[in-house]
């Protein structure tokens, strides 16, 4: 069988849909869907803003970073 579907689930609920068609793509997905839970999602259906999860971009090396290490580096 060259199609097939992979599913993976975080520890906090969110679940990621890979789905593969080996004919049309052999290095990877062809489709991806992430499913978040309830509580991540505000009233309108999009992602809540979780400033402990967001990342920033550092402009001294380009990398990201997190938000305590983008607060204590002043870019926020």
């Amino acid at each position: 069988m060259r199609q097939f579907v992979r599913t993976f689930e975080d520890s906090d609920g969110t679940t990621y849909v890979w789905k593969y068609d080996l004919d049309k793509f052999s290095r990877g997905p062809i489709e991806t869907t992430i499913n978040y839970p309830k509580e991540f999602l505000s009233d309108d259906g999009k992602q809540k803003n979780n400033k402990i999860d967001q990342k920033y971009i550092n402009p001294a090396n380009g990398k990201y970073v997190g938000y305590g290490r983008a607060k204590s580096l002043g870019l926020i």
